[in-house]
């Protein structure tokens, strides 16, 4: 297969279990063989990752 990432029936399972035994998206990357990139996109779109904290923007006002 030229592209393991693209095959995410195959390897929801195995990041689903690594990820419920605490390891980090680089170490699953790591021993599936796939980017981490790809690993944090799979891990969103199964939804396990935790909502990110909404930042307050705080806008100054700068006089010059």
């Amino acid at each position: 297969m030229a592209r393991p990432a693209l095959d995410r029936i195959r390897l929801a399972p195995a990041v689903q279990g690594y990820h419920r035994r605490g390891f980090p998206a680089r170490l699953i990357a790591t021993r599936l063989g796939i980017s981490e990139r790809s690993t944090r996109g799979m891990l969103k779109a199964l939804g396990l990752t935790a909502p990110r904290p909404q930042s307050r923007q705080i806008m100054e006002i700068r006089h010059g």
